[in-house]
């Protein structure tokens, strides 16, 4: 065996550890740590479900801390999952403590996995993984905290690596790849980025049956590759049928489920459609040329909270209107930021940016690789780059999204783009590989039109950036608010200093990137014409395409990000909380009046919210919020200004919001006397027939005395009851997945719950007898209750979740198995072939 060929894959994985030190030290070393706006929240939703589960030792799937209670078996994992100990193998490589760097670790695993499936020699392979790693998409959102979408990213590769081995007729281990990587890939629950791989691999597979055709192999490929390759993606898939299960029953009732209300607008075109609002599902639409930002970082002015230069055009207009003593204060602080990025969407963390050294790569890819390879690649970037500028391609877009099925389930569509950002560096890699096992292939002409469609778009950036609109749409109202001025004098050499500031900042990363691209230009052209070996070629584009992408990255997530531990904690016990937590009821509930209670967990971390922060809420608790809690929040503020809290705050008061927080101190916490506690009999119910009638009547609704009925989807006996002065409802228990009361009533009685109405999965018995549960104002349930004494509990177990679990059990066992089984024949047959 030559021991020289085996140094690349004895090397690669410590040289991915060592980059990994390199660019994470702080964390890794130092002990400090990443403070992620995403992952607080997350913490804050989750936190009393993680104590239930350590607690009981049972899996929470109802959340209690959010929305007065929603369904969390979304994002739950079942119990000694075979799958979970290869991301905890993941992780512990480099401490179970650091998911940071061990995402990027990942990233880079799986893309050199994924070139090896792709036959890319190992060192080039190692090269486009890093490269892959630190793009700067990838690494601001990690930044961000989207560590979900980095894990399917990664575990994307595994897929298409499977998918490549399979094409190349290895058969057993093609499979056990597929399904294996597919597994990890739904495991990392972002369904988004697998929908976008969907679109991908179907490419890939529609390509390589074409070239079949072509060939005259469609009989092979259709009856020896295609069945397999159905099969592991069958059983990939099946290993998370819990999750593809509750996903799936979930969203029938969440914000991307069927609309019941009539918009606001009064529009009744859209009633009864399901999927996402429109306007909200591209708001963060890509214009077209701001995808050229894959090219030139700061094309469209890299993000929304950047540092200016010390003596740039935006620190004139400061000194001119704030003197230069508090200019340069303002300039030279760390923390004073200004909104560079002027494109379509609200804000952005960062640019996507693929590194000029691999636009450079992928172009030459582009010219040197042969149909087969590069075309189903070219057709998956073009699709993706389509999807990503949504509402700036609305003929296309829209047509997707009002009749191609899931696409209205999605939003930030930009995200497209982070998925070609993979299929863009595999192309570069296959690039650089052809580049240096097949020299001879690689002509002049071909270098030059690589040179021309990457350096030389760069360059026409650098000469037309002073052409550029560079003035944003908020630019105005930003200084506005920030200086406190309509003087439009002021306003508009800010403005105009901020446009000019753009264009320098354009015109500075444009020369860089031609810079960067031309040193690799010239760097091939020697090897080309054999005056430096392959070793150097590989080492110097190997230097310029990870600085590239290391050098830009590290704007967005750079040391002084880090904290230290103690300083992270992102959770403390605040004197309001204290005070509130006094309560020796902890079932109790909290509205934070402090800010936008629907658009923050933080409170849920100690707390039963009424708020709450998720993405994809229920839609009747998301219709409530809007037509029902918002107005009753105002209300709420002008009855406070008077002394006094407001009787007639239906929806607050049936959630039980026993406590309004108003701030952090200990005087900022607000009894609410209305508040309905846990359960109570009513003496009347009015019903209606439509959702419309239905949130308008709880607006008017006593909710003490009555509760509203739609009587079109459930039946009550009466609608009448007599309610006597000693009936009453009492909670004995109540956790995550089981709620238990003891009701008294001298008559039949309809009994409302103050919690959250979910047809799924809940069991609900009286004296252990199962029973209906019904909805009534809107979202609450409630149950009729005979006459008596009598013993209610609530049970979730939904079986898709049950039963599902059994399935993906199987399933898993059954995928690492036929992956072990195959990697260790192929092992095998290279040791015996060698």
């Amino acid at each position: 065996m030559n021991f020289k060929k085996t140094i690349p894959y004895w090397v690669a994985i410590p040289i991915f550890f060592l980059v990994t030190i390199a660019y994470f030290n702080v964390e890794i070393l130092d002990g400090k740590k990443l403070p992620q706006s995403d992952l607080v929240q997350f913490e804050g939703m989750s936190h009393l479900s993680q104590e239930f589960a350590k607690e009981s030792g049972e899996v929470a799937l109802w959340n209690v801390a959010m929305f007065g209670g929603f369904p969390e078996y979304l994002f739950s994992s079942i119990q000694n999952d075979p799958l979970q100990y290869i991301f905890l193998t993941l992780n512990g490589f480099l401490h179970t403590a650091h998911e940071v760097p061990a995402t990027v670790f990942c990233l880079m695993l799986c893309f050199w996995l994924m070139a090896l499936c792709f036959r890319i020699n190992p060192w080039v392979a190692i090269i486009g993984a890093v490269v892959f790693a630190f793009n700067a998409f990838y690494i601001s959102s990690i930044e961000a905290g989207h560590m979900t979408k980095m894990w399917a990213t990664a575990f994307a590769c595994l897929v298409l690596g499977g998918m490549k081995l399979l094409f190349d007729r290895k058969i057993l281990l093609g499979a056990g790849v597929l399904s294996l990587g597919l597994a990890l890939q739904i495991r990392a629950n972002h369904l988004q980025i697998t929908y976008y791989l969907i679109f991908v691999c179907a490419i890939y597979a529609f390509s390589e049956l074409y070239f079949a055709y072509k060939k005259g192999t469609v009989q092979k490929f259709m009856t020896q590759i295609a069945p397999v390759m159905l099969g592991a993606v069958l059983l990939g898939a099946a290993t998370q049928t819990y999750k593809i299960w509750t996903t799936q029953e979930y969203s029938e009732y969440s914000i991307r489920g069927k609309r019941e209300l009539t918009p606001l607008d009064g529009n009744k075109q859209d009633l009864g459609k399901d999927g996402l609002d429109k306007d909200y599902a591209f708001s963060w639409s890509e214009g077209k040329l701001e995808s050229l930002t894959l090219l030139v970082p700061n094309f469209y002015g890299s993000s929304s909270q950047e540092s200016i230069s010390p003596d740039g055009p935006m620190a004139q207009a400061l000194e001119q209107v704030a003197g230069k003593q508090q200019a340069s204060r303002l300039v030279n602080d760390p923390n004073f930021k200004l909104p560079l990025y002027f494109g379509d969407q609200p804000f952005t963390a960062g640019p996507i940016y693929l590194g000029a050294v691999m636009c450079f790569l992928f172009a030459l890819g582009v010219v040197l690789m042969e149909n087969k390879t590069r075309w189903w690649m070219i057709a998956s970037i073009i699709l993706m780059a389509m999807i990503s500028w949504g509402n700036n391609l609305q003929w296309f877009n829209y047509t997707l999204f009002d009749y191609f099925p899931g696409f209205n389930k999605f939003r930030t569509v930009a995200m497209a783009l982070g998925v070609a950002c993979l299929v863009m560096c595999l192309l570069g890699t296959l690039g650089l590989d052809k580049l240096i096992k097949e020299r001879e292939q690689v002509d002049l002409k071909k270098l030059l039109c690589a040179l021309g469609a990457s350096g030389g778009v760069a360059l026409l950036i650098f000469l037309t950036a002073g052409m550029m609109n560079t003035h944003g749409a908020q630019d105005a109202s930003i200084f506005q608010r920030m200086l406190g001025t309509n003087d439009a004098r002021v306003i508009g050499a800010f403005t105009d200093g901020i446009a000019a500031e753009r264009v320098s900042f354009i015109r500075t990363d444009a020369i860089r990137s031609v810079v960067l691209i031309a040193l690799a230009f010239v760097a091939i052209f020697l090897y080309i014409k054999e005056k430096i070996s392959a070793n150097i070629v590989l080492v110097v584009v190997g230097l310029l395409a990870v600085g590239d992408v290391w050098g830009v990255s590290k704007r967005y997530l750079n040391d002084s990000d880090f904290v230290k531990t103690r300083q992270k904690k992102s959770h403390v016990k605040t004197a309001a909380d204290k005070e509130i937590l006094k309560d020796k009821d902890p079932n109790y509930r909290v509205l934070n009046i402090a800010g936008n209670p629907f658009n923050e967990a933080n409170t849920s971390y100690f707390h039963k919210s009424i708020g709450g922060y998720f993405a994809a809420k229920m839609r009747r608790y998301q219709d409530l919020i809007e037509r029902e809690l918002q107005p009753e929040q105002m209300k709420l503020f002008n009855g406070l200004k008077q002394g006094q809290i407001p009787a007639d705050l239906p929806a607050i008061n049936m959630l039980n919001a026993k406590y309004l927080k108003a701030g952090n101190n200990a005087k900022d916490v607000i009894l609410n006397p209305h508040a309905m506690g846990h359960a109570w009999f009513v003496e009347s119910v009015k019903t209606v027939q439509f959702a419309d009638e239905e949130i308008a009547a709880l607006g008017q609704l006593d909710v003490k005395k009555e509760a509203v009925l739609d009587e079109s989807k459930f039946e009550l006996s009466k609608t009448s009851y007599n309610v006597d002065g000693v009936a009453t409802a009492t909670l004995n228990s109540f956790n995550n997945r089981h709620i238990s009361y003891s009701t008294s009533n001298a008559n039949d009685g309809l009994l409302v719950f103050s919690e959250i109405y979910y047809p799924k999965g809940w069991e609900v018995k009286i004296d252990g007898k199962e029973v209906d549960m019904k909805r009534v104002n809107y979202v609450l349930r409630a149950l009729e209750v005979p006459a008596g004494k009598h013993e209610i509990t609530f049970d979730f177990n939904p079986s898709s979740f049950v039963a599902g679990s059994k399935v993906s059990y199987a399933a898993s066992y059954l995928s690492l198995l036929i992956f072990l089984i195959a990697a260790g024949l192929s092992v095998k047959q290279r040791v015996e072939k060698k």
